[in-house]
């Protein structure tokens, strides 16, 4: 019996450490598209109680925290109203219900996309560049600031903690 060797590369046509980073993000991404593919939309929007987000949401709420870190943070755009979705337990909406696996994969893709584009743009000496988020979350105290190094890596870890949420959602879906 043979066995083979699992690596990760970078992603060719980025700077290597940045297409070493990226590469985590889209390995992480490839395993959270596994996990919900065969969810119906009714499994999607399930969740056990008001104060809890569906899997749908937290899907969103991945998209939506990888797009704020990457531009609202390092390219200073504004996160506009549009990511409330993501969100709606901390702005008092209702989650969104009844979408298909493929509405949280197209967002999913078109943010990853987007953040490729962006990254294109850096050089490995940008990671170490100094980023104080444009969202100071209401505090009047001055906040810490990142590297686009720590950044990346924290969207590897964001991920990889919601992934396991949405594990236990699954086995938590009554239906």
């Amino acid at each position: 019996m043979s066995s083979s060797i699992i690596d990760i590369t970078p992603v060719p046509g980025y700077p290597s450490q940045i297409g070493f980073l990226l590469a985590q993000l889209e390995d992480i991404r490839e395993d959270t598209k596994r996990y919900i593919k065969d969810l119906t939309p009714s499994q999607l929007s399930w969740h056990p109680n008001l104060k809890v987000e569906s899997i749908g949401t937290l899907l969103l709420h991945i998209a939506a925290v990888e797009w704020s870190w990457i531009f609202e943070d390092i390219f200073k755009r504004p996160m506009g109203p549009e990511w409330e979705i993501a969100f709606p337990i901390r702005v008092g909406k209702p989650q969104v219900s009844g979408e298909p696996p493929g509405f949280y994969m197209g967002k999913l893709d078109a943010v990853r996309a987007e953040i490729k584009t962006g990254l294109a743009t850096l050089t490995d000496a940008d990671l170490d560049r100094e980023i104080i988020p444009l969202d100071q979350g209401g505090s009047s105290q001055p906040v810490n600031s990142y590297t686009i190094r720590w950044i990346l890596y924290h969207l590897a870890e964001h991920e990889a903690h919601h992934r396991g949420q949405i594990a236990v959602m699954k086995r938590l879906l009554p239906f």
